[in-house]
């Protein structure tokens, strides 16, 4: 009991030898966050001050785009649940992926919207705006388009270990391994918003690093992958005279190596410009040139998540069908 009593009255000493430095750590992330918002605020508001027609066509955008995310990626989730045809591991990150493009329209797309028609309509005080409503979005758009980001990543790197494992796979990329996998992405995703948000100073250091890391791991990837199914094809195709019974599977590989084409062609579209964008000038952040080129290139990626149903889903022939039967099924004269 007297040991019990020693060690909770150390205890509290403990707690109040290190109050004052929590306390100071606690003001100080405060202070960044609240700059942070303060210094998106500004940003946004001198935007809407003297580009005017810009930001109205680009309220008006986000806001038709968040609904095509929203039912596209609903459809995408409700048929990858009912396909029997795509492996296991694969449909988990198509599901990861969706989900998080759905989050995109539902929250970040409409969010943007609505901040906008707010800063158009009435003038409004940095008190509304932050530190709380701003940095929240701020947060949630990081977050989101990362985990999406990072979902289309995994997906090539699951490409390339198909290819590269071959008959080993299965045995090593295990649903349970994916499912870990997807949870230490979200993970990674929100340890990075956190970043974004609490360095103002140097969060576009964070996004550079982000998409960066993305885009190369990406490349590297595809080119694997295109290399090898087209090596598959040639192959293929020299054999094609003695056994004719294979062109089938030269049309395969013809196809499959389109579609790694397009995806990545479609992938590079969507984030490069705004890579590019991040890597702008210090100098220059706060020329009306950058603020334009910034809210452009940022719709460019929130874009893919209205494009990834397309691209990663649809072209699945039992994903289409079962799309296609649940869009009758809603509308019956189409």
């Amino acid at each position: 009991m007297l040991f019990g009593l020693r060690f909770a009255a150390r205890s509290e000493n403990t707690l109040d030898l290190y109050e004052p430095q929590l306390t100071a750590i606690g003001i100080s992330t405060f202070a960044m966050v609240a700059a942070f918002c303060s210094q998106k605020l500004k940003a946004n508001a001198k935007l809407v001050q003297f580009n005017e027609p810009f930001v109205i066509v680009f309220c008006a955008i986000n806001l038709l785009f968040s609904f095509t995310a929203i039912f596209g990626n609903l459809l995408s989730i409700r048929a990858l649940w009912k396909a029997s045809s795509i492996p296991a591991t694969l449909k988990k990150m198509f599901l990861s992926l969706a989900v998080s493009d759905l989050a995109v329209g539902v929250f970040v797309q409409l969010a943007s919207a609505v901040i906008t028609a707010v800063m158009l309509k009435v003038s409004v005080s940095e008190s509304f705006f932050c530190p709380t409503f701003l940095t929240a979005y701020y947060f949630c758009l990081f977050l989101l388009a990362c985990a999406s980001f990072l979902n289309v990543t995994a997906i090539a790197v699951d490409r390339l270990l198909v290819i590269f494992l071959h008959l080993r796979y299965q045995a090593l990329v295990t649903p349970k391994r994916v499912v870990v996998g997807l949870i230490s992405l979200w993970l990674t995703s929100g340890v990075l918003a956190s970043l974004f948000i609490s360095l103002p100073s140097y969060n576009n250091y964070v996004a550079i690093v982000t998409e960066l890391s993305g885009v190369l791991v990406t490349t590297m990837a595809y080119i694997y992958v295109y290399n090898v199914v087209r090596h598959h094809r040639i192959q293929i195709q020299n054999q094609t005279d003695a056994l004719p019974d294979q062109a089938i599977e030269v049309h395969r590989e013809q196809k499959s190596s389109f579609n790694v084409l397009f995806i990545y062609a479609i992938f590079l579209v969507c984030n490069l410009p705004n890579l590019f964008c991040s890597l702008w000038e210090e100098d220059d952040r706060s020329r009306m040139s950058f603020l334009v080129a910034n809210r452009v290139t940022v719709f460019l990626v929130l874009l893919n998540s209205s494009l990834n149903p397309l691209i990663y889903c649809w072209r699945y022939r039992e994903i289409r069908e079962i799309v296609k039967s649940a869009v009758k099924k809603a509308f019956p004269f189409t």
